[in-house]
């Protein structure tokens, strides 16, 4: 039986995936767009690079998390939770390219964990729940390593009604694309429900009402519409989103999902490209109840959607191949990308047990007690069903520790009343209960250990790494495709 559209556009509501809600301080893929409010902004600096035929500018260079000392600097550690998993759909298209060095500064520890499913199971009255697990480091023998998972409930959304507008750029530098473009439609398309109203608007020279107001019941139609788009002319942008958000307004349901999807490579050369104006007009559509998400098919703009989304209250994918687009409109949000926690935040004390500890990722999402304890302070969105992943390497004291090694203060938002949510969690010996999503996760920080030739790699390398995988972990086309760009990467990197 086909899943409903209302999983996969409550799914929209999301906007953990990139950590771009509106307002978010700590927004942006792997903290390509700056973090408003992020105290530690300034930790990387800005550099310019390429990747074939694409033009990525001022990206960032993430400078890595020290080890910090439990007794001297701070027991603490703050995050901002997040969903987002965009960037390592882009590390991945660039090691199918060949360019190890846009590959290198795609890595984001973070985002790669998240791209991940875990087999976690969240089954209490909470939004969201910690395991914690504590076993030995793979690539340094004498420390050890902690993973903190943060595990979102599943959500019930069979009463939500859902008014969705699909934006279309068809411009012609769509053209390399836009068969993949089409079939994402119409995988979407395949999932409506049947009361669920939706409107396609397509834009190039201008924009275009392609049809408006059918309902799930009319997929032959909207198929047919689909098909007879057809890839040429300049980016209008402005034009089509007016369109769309029109359209989003005259079908508006109140109570319900109302978005706007925009397909896209993020090419918007006609009409507001100043930034502030088009940001501006999202935001303000955002105010009024109508979200944006964003499809970025190989973008060579990656800066424009991730301002969209994040003034449009709204999340962003990166889709390169079909295996992507599967992922993202058939798998993922056809099934639990409904927000069940809003400003969610995880605190991490360690005790004097913990000689010095070291967050793997998350250098643009880190918070200061004060933002952790203000309620007001913006933080990231959790899906429904989703599993978030910290990794901290440490050196201990002792295995036996007098009352804890760490313990995690989750808080968050109910997303419909707003209630401030806490949940305590604490660690106290070394078991680990599910080796296999707790290895896996390992495997993916090593190999972004390598990649990016980290001053902390310790024994990590790809030959390490492959000889540490066991197949029996490796158990989705997902985690296979992971093993073989390992593989791919090995031979790139030529070591031996």
């Amino acid at each position: 039986m086909k899943l409903k559209i209302r999983y996969l556009f409550l799914g929209f509501l999301a906007t953990g995936l990139v950590g771009c809600a509106a307002g978010n301080g700590y927004g942006g893929y792997g903290g390509y767009y700056n973090p408003k409010g992020n105290s530690n902004y300034n930790n990387y600096q800005s550099t310019q690079y390429y990747t074939g035929d694409e033009e990525y500018n001022y990206v960032p260079e993430v400078t890595e998390n020290p080890f910090v000392n439990v007794s001297e600097e701070s027991k603490t550690s703050n995050v901002s939770l997040t969903s987002s998993a965009f960037s390592y759909s882009i590390l991945r298209q660039a090691i199918n390219r060949g360019n190890m060095y846009n590959a290198k500064n795609s890595a984001r520890i973070e985002e790669m964990l998240n791209y991940f499913s875990y087999g976690y199971v969240n089954d209490t009255d909470d939004a969201l729940v910690t395991k914690l697990e504590l076993d030995a480091c793979p690539w340094n023998n004498e420390h050890y390593l902690a993973s903190v998972v943060v595990k979102a409930k599943p959500a019930i959304t069979e009463n939500v009604k859902n008014n969705v507008v699909i934006l279309v750029d068809k411009s012609g530098s769509m053209n390399s694309v836009f068969s993949l473009v089409k079939k994402s439609l119409h995988t979407l398309v395949d999932n409506l429900g049947e009361d669920d109203v939706v409107s396609i608007v397509s834009y190039a020279s201008t924009g275009k009402i392609e049809c408006e107001g059918l309902t799930g019941k009319n997929k032959t139609k909207l198929n047919k519409v689909i098909d007879g788009l057809e890839s040429r002319g300049s980016t209008y942008g402005e034009d089509g989103i007016e369109k769309a958000y029109n359209l989003a307004y005259k079908y508006f349901i109140n109570g319900g999902n109302n978005r706007v999807v925009l397909l896209t490579d993020g090419d918007f050369n006609v009409g507001k490209v100043s930034g502030k104006d088009l940001t501006d007009l999202i935001k303000q559509k955002a105010a009024d109840g109508v979200y944006l998400t964003c499809c970025g098919y190989r973008s060579n703009n990656n800066d424009t959607l991730y301002t969209l989304a994040d003034n449009g209250n709204g999340n962003a994918y990166y889709i390169d191949d079909e295996l992507e687009a599967t992922k993202v409109f058939e798998e993922e949000l056809g099934k639990s990308l409904y927000v069940v926690a809003k400003d969610a935040k995880c605190q991490i004390e360690f005790s004097q047990d913990v000689v010095s500890y070291r967050l793997l990722g998350y250098e643009t999402r880190q918070m200061s007690d004060e933002e952790f304890e203000d309620d007001k302070k913006d933080a990231g969105e959790i899906m429904s069903d989703h599993t978030t992943v910290a990794l901290y390497e440490l050196e201990l004291k002792t295995e036996t520790p007098e009352n804890f090694f760490f313990k995690t203060t989750l808080r968050y938002k109910d997303p419909t009343t707003e209630q401030n949510k806490e949940v305590i969690n604490t660690k106290s010996d070394l078991s680990v209960s599910r080796r296999a999503d707790f290895d896996f996760a390992s495997y993916v920080a090593e190999y972004a250990l390598t990649l990016t030739e980290s001053q902390y790699k310790g024994t990590s390398s790809y030959a390490h790494l492959l000889e540490r995988i066991n197949d029996d972990y490796i158990n989705d086309k997902y985690r296979d495709d992971f093993k073989a760009m390992v593989n791919k990467t090995k031979r790139m990197s030529n070591e031996y």
